[in-house]
């Protein structure tokens, strides 16, 4: 017997198709009605309890009390503003960690997916349950399609898949071989109304439902039943296509007789997008992924797959396995997971051949990446990389190595294309993602206010990194540090901003400090934090560039494994760690490395931040001019490697020496 299903009913009909089938299969059931949006006969005859849509809390408890352990999504959900939703405890929490504010539909909806798995539900697809809604290839009922209905169905086709890699609808409707309307959203009924509205006594054209590029199967496939076929009739329609396999027909025997009744065609038709392979192997990497993956939807129809984190996953991205399997920095520190390393070094290569993707993009991680690609090398697969590898750091021949089996190599910074170029790897300056980041968009009164944290006090943000074995070589250091610095300055603010992932061993950690300390999650209250800090002791790393955008004052500290300090001593070449002083070639900002990460040290450098300006004035102005070096201005960094991908997709194969698609 299958688990308990909990539906969250949405409108249309599909909810009470589901309720149906539970019915006749004897299938246990409990459905959660959201005011204004369920119809009410959609639950009359079913357990079930209403809820207000933004009261997420509520919804869960009852889910939980009445047993449920598959959850299902049916049904279209209007969806309101923050103030019509007015979200409580839960959902506003939600939406401080996810940011689904500024998410498409999709992206919202993916969000929701991996929380409400978080709660412990597993969560499946209307197609999982019922298998036979799903459209198949071809034409439904009698009515057929003529040569100037295809020809709409083209132009309608081109113009969903646009509006769904913007991530805001799923359809559209084309007549005489222009556009009439596109679904945004309010949904497709209304698009149809506003046809009918518009449309005189001409007849004929095409309304086409597919599903988004990439998007999450689990909630909102694309769905059409009779009332969509009368609406159709309504607008004066010829017909309605929709994508096999990735489209729902609620009770197809009633839509096929009302279909034939209106004399309006049905009709499942294959959708070809390029799947793009995207592999990220570390939270930076996550993020750069996220932004090309949103570009790539802006600039038309395209599909992912990969490994990669929750930034990417929001993007509609089904991580082969959990990207923190991959999250391992440091030579001594790989060692003890080498064999699980190489284990998804093959399960990769094989996920990659059997997809065969249009192109494999791997970001930033070399060790893992470098070993994916070149085992891909001469295989028809377009192989790209992201974030060029820092030979002019360390190991120059790694440059000779990577031209050999990579087709296009993306750099973040300036100098860097002339290193490959040489070896005659195509190498495209595209800039630093992070300057397109939301680090310098952060709202510091509102984190003071939120937190009780006066407008003249003086704040300090404290950084110890993602990595767990980071937290741990750093965080003991940064007590002491910050203990000197309170002795100092008795009423500074200490703040930890940190992962959610990492939020309860934090707290922990800092429990016994002899300061009261603010530890914060989530990219808003981080960079919210940014805003408004007075100086930050930071980890190297990409957090330190959004400490820049942010134009927050900066010291810069790491400590490795003994090991493997002893071996980058040797083999780094470069006198600087920061991207700041390396674009720039002089030390603008403090580093304290290795030896120098002391907690007196680090006192002394943040102190001087803290107490005089014109420190801080010097730093900063050195650090806009490193960012502009590093394409801050004009076309957004991922929008400049979406173009370059796009290129590269839509370039014939050339015969190249790697992978057989040199551009």
């Amino acid at each position: 017997m299958p688990p308990k299903l909990g539906i969250l009913a949405g409108g249309g009909e599909l909810p009470s198709r589901l309720v149906e089938h539970c019915r006749n299969t004897g299938r246990e059931v409990f459905v959660i009605a959201f005011e204004g949006q369920t119809l009410h006969e959609s639950v009359q005859s079913v357990d079930h309890q209403w809820v207000r849509l933004g009261a997420a809390g509520t919804s869960l408890k009852a889910l939980k009390s009445a047993g449920v352990k598959e959850l299902v999504m049916a049904g279209a959900i209007r969806r309101p503003s923050l103030g019509e939703l007015r979200p409580d405890m839960w959902a506003t929490k939600f939406f401080a960690k996810s940011g689904a504010a500024s998410l498409g539909d999709d992206g919202l909806l993916s969000a929701i997916v991996k929380l409400l798995e978080q709660e412990g539900f597993s969560v499946v697809g209307i197609d999982d349950v019922l298998p036979d809604t799903l459209a198949a290839d071809g034409v439904y009922g009698s009515v057929q399609p003529d040569d100037v209905a295809r020809q709409d169905m083209d132009v309608a086709l081109t113009a969903a898949l646009a509006v769904g890699s913007a991530d805001k609808g799923q359809g559209a409707v084309a007549r005489n071989g222009e556009v009439l309307a596109v679904e945004d959203v309010s949904g497709t009924d209304a698009m149809l109304q506003k046809v009918s509205d518009a449309h005189d006594s001409e007849k004929g054209g095409v309304l086409v439902k597919v599903s988004k590029p990439g998007q999450e199967r689990r909630a909102d496939l694309p769905t059409i039943g009779v009332a969509t076929i009368e609406n159709a009739a309504r607008a004066g329609l010829s017909g309605i296509a929709i994508e096999a396999k990735s489209a729902l027909i609620v009770d197809t025997e009633a839509v096929i007789r009302a279909a034939d009744a209106a004399g309006v065609f049905i009709v499942g038709i294959s959708v070809d997008v390029p799947l793009v392979y995207v592999i990220a192997g570390e939270p930076s990497g996550d993020i750069l992924g996220a932004r090309l993956m949103a570009a790539l939807k802006e600039r038309g129809p395209v599909a992912f797959a990969g490994v990669g984190g929750p930034k990417m996953c929001e993007q509609g991205l089904d991580s082969l396995f959990p990207m923190e399997d991959l999250t391992v920095m440091g030579l001594a520190e790989v060692l003890p997971h080498l064999p699980k390393l190489l284990g998804r070094i093959r399960e990769t290569i094989a996920d990659v051949r059997t997809r065969r993707p249009a192109i494999l993009i791997t970001i930033d991680a070399p060790d893992f990446c470098f070993r994916v690609s070149s085992k891909l090398c001469g295989e028809g697969i377009k192989l790209v990389h992201y974030v060029a590898p820092s030979v002019w750091a360390w190991k120059p021949g790694r440059a000779k190595k990577v031209a050999g089996f990579l087709d296009h190599l993306l750099a973040l910074l300036p100098f860097e294309p002339p290193y490959f170029e040489c070896h005659g790897l195509k190498t495209t300056f595209v800039g630093h993602s992070v300057v397109e980041g939301g680090a310098g968009k952060g709202d510091g009164a509102g984190f003071r206010d939120r937190h009780g944290i006066s407008g003249d006090a003086l704040m300090l943000v404290v950084l110890p990194g993602s990595r767990t074995s980071e937290i741990s070589r750093l965080l003991p250091i940064f007590a002491e540090t910050v203990a000197g610095l309170t002795s100092s300055h008795p009423d500074l603010k200490i703040v930890i901003p940190t992962l959610e992932k990492r939020l309860g061993s934090i707290k922990a950690a800092v429990a016994d400090w002899p300061m009261d300390v603010l530890v914060v999650s989530g990219d808003t209250e981080k960079f919210d934090a940014f805003a408004t800090a007075n100086a930050a002791i930071a980890a190297s790393g990409t957090v330190a560039l959004e400490l820049a955008i942010s134009a927050t004052p900066m010291v810069i500290a790491y400590k490795f494994n003994a090991l493997t300090g002893w071996i980058a001593r040797r083999l780094i070449k470069t006198p600087y760690a920061n991207l700041v002083n390396i674009v720039l070639g002089r030390l603008v900002v403090p580093e304290l490395i290795q030896e120098d990460c002391r907690p007196e040290l680090l006192a002394a450098a943040t102190a001087e931040l803290l107490d005089d300006d014109a420190a801080r004035v010097r730093q900063l102005d050195a650090i806009e001019e490193a960012l502009k070096m590093m394409g801050k201005g004009g076309e957004s960094p991922s929008g400049r490697a979406a173009d370059v991908i796009m290129g590269i997709l839509q370039a014939p194969p050339t015969g190249g020496t790697n992978s057989g698609s040199q551009v």
